[in-house]
């Protein structure tokens, strides 16, 4: 999928999606369970890759 199919989808900027993909945002709560939506993924699988990214 593509930056702009996912923000499109989700009704947020491409940009959005390009931050969250490199960490320098996180998407919030509404968005965390739509992506998870669109990617068929539990929501709780996309939590634990931000945390693994955080520094510690």
């Amino acid at each position: 999928m593509t930056q702009e199919f996912v923000a499109e989808t989700l009704g947020v900027s491409r940009q959005a999606v390009s931050k969250w993909e490199n960490g320098t945002s996180e998407p919030n709560t509404t968005n965390l369970i739509a992506l998870s939506r669109l990617y068929k993924i539990e929501a709780v699988d996309l939590l634990e890759c931000i945390q693994e990214k955080e520094p510690v």
